[in-house]
């Protein structure tokens, strides 16, 4: 019996050795908090975690921002040298620009290849190797990445919002009697989208919407042409917009006026600045963009005023005390 018990119990570890992959850290066994001076984040979604967390640790960038997304980011930061990373179409980090950083700690995710896996590891670097694309795992990463930059309380701050905004979103949604039809138009003329069950897709799920466009056999977020036929058949109740170029003219095209949401003026363009709030890249601005989705699909219920969520969020996450016209500017209310 007591061979049994150790037998169960060592089957009990290995399980959840199995079970806890969500991080591991490489080269980290003299790892400090306060040795920690300057981060690389080899891709988008873990910059921007490190941004919000501790904006001071980040030492280069995988990409040049976007003069949009300047406005509303700290000048230190977008000034920091490029040295690229890991987001999408081949594109990886030049190894020598990003020792050349002499960072002390290099975030990235587990899905690296084993090629820059072991060029990491051979650096003697310390690698912590998490993911912060879904929202689960953004929520997660707050908590790992706070207790290692030795920023627990401020990560706590992050986590607890993102946390009650689902927890809002369920309250909201399971009061909401009818899930409103979305399209999401993507590109100059609209006529791309994405599925119902991208990532787009999973923050219209939460918000109690429903993406009404289904594709079968295609990765998470991919995105696919579809005609106008097609989205006339659907009729959606609300389109969410992704390019202002197209929203610019969508209530003056007499093709798209035929649909239910462009007659009833329930057209509405993504808030994109610094990053877009419902959409790519991924971020923490996605819990924001929850809130703005629950205001369009349930108004009555919901009752947000999201000049005030915005406020807020961007005080707490991005560090700026916003004004009136900066508001305007963000929501997409200036002409």
């Amino acid at each position: 019996m007591k061979i049994l018990a150790l037998f169960l119990l060592f089957l009990n570890l290995v399980a959840s050795r199995e079970l806890d992959k969500s991080h591991f850290c490489i080269n980290c066994e003299n790892l400090k908090p306060q040795n920690i001076k300057k981060v690389y984040a080899s891709n988008p979604a873990l910059l921007y975690q490190l941004y919000a967390i501790d904006k001071s640790k980040i030492a280069g960038l995988v990409f040049e921002f976007w003069d949009l997304e300047k406005k509303y980011l700290d000048k230190n930061v977008t000034s920091l040298p490029v040295v690229g990373g890991f987001f999408g179409q081949g594109k990886t980090p030049n190894i020598e620009q990003v020792l050349n950083l002499k960072p002390d700690l290099i975030i990235s995710s587990t899905n690296t290849t084993e090629l820059y896996k072991d060029i990491f590891s051979k650096s003697k670097i310390p690698i912590l190797y998490i993911n912060a694309l879904t929202l689960e795992e953004n929520l997660n990463s707050f908590q790992i990445l706070g207790e290692i930059l030795g920023a627990n309380e401020r990560s706590k701050e992050l986590h607890k919002y993102g946390l009650e905004t689902l927890e809002l979103a369920k309250e909201i949604s399971s009061k909401a009697k009818n899930k409103p039809k979305i399209y999401y138009a993507y590109g100059d003329n609209g006529l791309q989208t994405e599925c119902d069950k991208s990532s787009f897709g999973v923050l219209v799920k939460i918000a109690g919407g429903k993406l009404i466009h289904k594709c079968e056999n295609l990765k998470q977020n991919s995105r696919v042409n579809i005609s106008f036929e097609k989205i006339l058949d659907y009729n959606p109740d609300k389109i969410i917009v992704y390019h202002k170029s197209f929203y610019d003219k969508i209530f003056d095209d007499k093709k798209w006026q035929l649909l239910d949401a462009v007659k009833n003026k329930e057209v509405y363009l993504i808030p994109r600045k610094p990053f877009s709030w419902a959409g790519k890249p991924a971020s923490f601005m996605r819990y924001l963009g929850i809130r703005w989705l629950l205001q369009i699909f349930h108004p009555k219920i919901a009752n947000l005023d999201i000049h005030q969520e915005a406020k807020e969020f961007y005080k707490l996450f991005l560090y700026l005390n916003l004004n009136n016209n900066d508001l305007s500017d963000i929501l997409n209310e200036k002409n």
